[in-house]
C-alpha cells in the first residue's frame, strides 16, 4: 500500500489551473502522467482526456469579428465627424451617429466575419478587402449599400445579398470562387469584379445562367481576368447585352467562333481586353476583333481610329464584292455549259426527225430539213443557254447574301430583302440594329450600302 501524503498548498493551487484532482496520492498522479495519460478532466461526461499527447487542438477560427468599438475608431480615423459621447440629456448620441455615416473603411483589420452593422442604417460604402472573410453575412441591413470591396479575403461562394436592393458594384477579386452564382436579387448591379481567383488547376470560373440572366439588364462591366476561363466555358456569358466593358485578359481564349456569340449582342461595348489569351497570337487579330463589332473603341488598352476602321471596311467590303462577282460568274458558266448540252442534244433529236419521214427526198429535201432543224435548233439552243443563265444567274442573285464581317454565324431567318434582290444582312454583328446609341460613321454607311445590294457603292469621308 503507497504511503499517503497530504497536498501542500502550491499543489492545492494547480486546481486553479484546470488540473483536476481526483481521491490519490500526489505520486499516482504523477505516475499516471508520466505515464502517456492526458489531463483527466471531470467536468467531462464521459470523463475522459481533453488533450492526448502528439494530437493538435482544433483548430480555432481565424480572424475577428467586428465589434462596435472598431467600428467607432475606424470612423474617427476617417475623421469625418467627431465621436459623440452618450450624455444624460441625449443617451442615444453614438447610435444616431453611427446611423449618420455614409462610408465605412475596415480594410485591413485582420476581421474573419462580419457583424454588428445593424446600427449602420445609412452606409453606402463598406471597405473589407485584405482581412480573412470566409463568409458573406448579416449585410442584409444595410439597405442603403451601393459599394461592397471584399477584394482578397477567402470568400468561398457569393451569398447574403438578397437584401441589398441598391448595391451598383461588388468588388470580389482574388478570393476562392469557383462559381458565380447569388446575385439573382440584385437588380441594380452595374460591375462585378471577380479575377485572380484561386482556382484548381484547370477549373475555370464558371458563371450561373440564373444570374446571368438576372445581370442582363443592369450589369455594364464585367472583370474576369486570370480565371481560366476558356473557348469552351465563354459560351456562359451569352446574353449580358448591355455589356459597356468587358476585361477577358489572361485566360485560355484560343477561338473567335467561341467569343462571337458573346460580342454579338452587345451593341453598346465601348471596351474589350483580351490580352495574354492564345487567341491574340493568331494573324490579323485586332482587325478581327475590330469588325467583329463596331461599336468597340478601345481593344486591349489602346484606342481604335475610326480612320483604321473605316479602311478595314472598305477592305472587306472590297473583298465581299470580288468574291460575289466571281461565284456568279462561276454559275453563269456553269448555267451556259448545261445550256449549250441540252440545246445540241435538241439539235441531234430535230435532225433524226427531219430525216427519217423522207428518206427519198434526197439531199434537197433533207438538206433544208436539216438546215432548218441546225438553225432552229441553234438559236433554240442559244436561247435556252441564254435562259438558263439569266435564271441561274436571277435566282443565284435573289437568294446570295453577301458574308458579314465577323462571317462565324449565320443570319436570322426572313432578312429583309434589298433594293436590288440582294437579301439584307449586316456586315458587323450589330451595324444593322438601330439601338446603338445614335452612333453614325462612314463605315455604317458603308454597311448599309451593302446590305441594300452593292450596286453603285460610293463611299464619302
Amino acid at each position: 500500500m503507497t504511503d499517503w501524503i497530504p497536498l501542500d498548498e502550491k499543489e492545492l493551487l494547480r486546481e486553479t489551473s484546470g488540473e483536476a484532482y481526483d481521491n490519490t496520492s500526489p505520486q499516482e498522479f504523477q505516475a499516471s502522467r508520466g505515464a502517456g495519460g492526458g489531463f483527466r478532466d471531470t467536468s467531462s461526461p464521459t470523463g475522459g482526456a481533453t488533450q492526448v499527447a502528439g494530437v493538435p487542438p482544433p483548430p480555432r477560427p481565424t480572424g475577428k469579428e467586428i465589434t462596435r468599438e472598431m467600428i467607432m475608431k475606424a470612423l474617427e480615423k476617417q475623421g469625418t465627424r467627431r465621436r459623440p459621447h452618450a450624455t444624460h440629456d441625449d443617451p442615444y448620441a453614438e447610435d444616431k451617429w453611427l446611423a449618420s455615416q455614409s462610408h465605412l473603411h475596415l480594410n485591413g483589420c485582420h476581421i474573419g466575419r462580419i457583424t454588428n452593422l445593424r446600427s449602420l442604417q445609412t452606409l453606402e460604402v463598406l471597405y473589407l478587402y485584405d482581412n480573412q472573410i470566409s463568409l458573406i453575412e448579416n449585410v442584409a441591413p444595410l439597405r442603403r449599400l451601393t459599394h461592397l470591396y471584399l477584394t482578397s479575403n477567402n470568400i468561398r461562394e457569393i451569398s447574403g445579398l438578397a437584401g441589398l436592393p441598391n448595391l451598383q458594384k461588388l468588388y470580389i477579386e482574388k478570393n476562392c470562387l469557383t462559381t458565380v452564382s447569388g446575385l439573382e436579387h440584385c437588380p441594380s448591379l452595374e460591375e462585378l469584379h471577380v479575377s485572380q481567383q484561386r482556382l484548381p488547376p484547370g477549373t475555370p470560373l464558371a458563371f450561373a445562367p440564373a444570374s446571368v440572366a438576372a445581370l442582363s439588364v443592369s450589369l455594364r462591366v464585367l472583370t474576369a481576368g486570370q480565371c481560366n476561363i476558356s473557348s469552351g466555358s465563354v459560351g456562359q456569358l451569352r446574353g449580358l447585352s448591355r455589356l459597356r466593358r468587358l476585361d477577358l485578359s489572361h485566360n485560355g481564349l484560343d477561338s473567335f467562333e467561341a467569343l462571337d456569340p458573346v460580342l454579338q449582342p452587345c451593341a453598346v461595348l465601348g471596351s474589350l481586353d483580351l490580352r495574354g489569351n492564345p487567341l491574340c497570337r493568331q494573324p490579323k487579330y485586332r482587325d478581327t476583333i475590330i469588325l467583329m463589332n463596331d461599336s468597340v473603341t478601345t481593344v486591349d488598352d489602346e484606342p481604335v481610329a475610326a480612320q483604321h476602321r473605316e479602311f478595314l471596311l472598305r477592305l472587306h467590303i472590297r473583298r465581299m464584292k470580288a468574291q460575289l462577282a466571281a461565284e456568279l460568274k462561276e454559275e453563269e458558266k456553269a448555267a451556259a455549259a448545261a445550256g449549250a448540252e441540252q440545246a445540241g442534244t435538241g439539235a441531234a433529236a430535230a435532225g433524226l426527225a427531219a430525216t427519217g419521214p423522207t428518206p427519198s427526198g434526197g439531199s434537197f429535201g433533207a438538206g433544208p430539213a436539216r438546215s432548218g432543224g441546225s438553225f432552229g435548233a441553234g438559236p433554240a439552243g442559244q436561247g435556252s443557254a441564254a435562259s438558263a443563265a439569266h435564271g441561274q444567274g436571277v435566282t443565284g442573285a435573289a437568294h446570295r447574301v453577301p458574308p458579314r464581317t465577323g462571317g462565324f454565324t449565320a443570319p436570322p431567318p426572313g432578312g429583309g430583302g434589298g433594293t436590288s434582290g440582294v437579301g439584307s444582312r449586316s456586315l458587323s454583328r450589330n451595324t444593322s440594329t438601330s439601338g446603338t446609341g445614335g452612333k453614325s460613321s462612314s463605315g455604317r454607311v458603308a454597311v448599309q450600302a451593302v446590305t441594300l445590294g452593292m450596286d453603285g457603292l460610293g463611299l464619302s469621308r
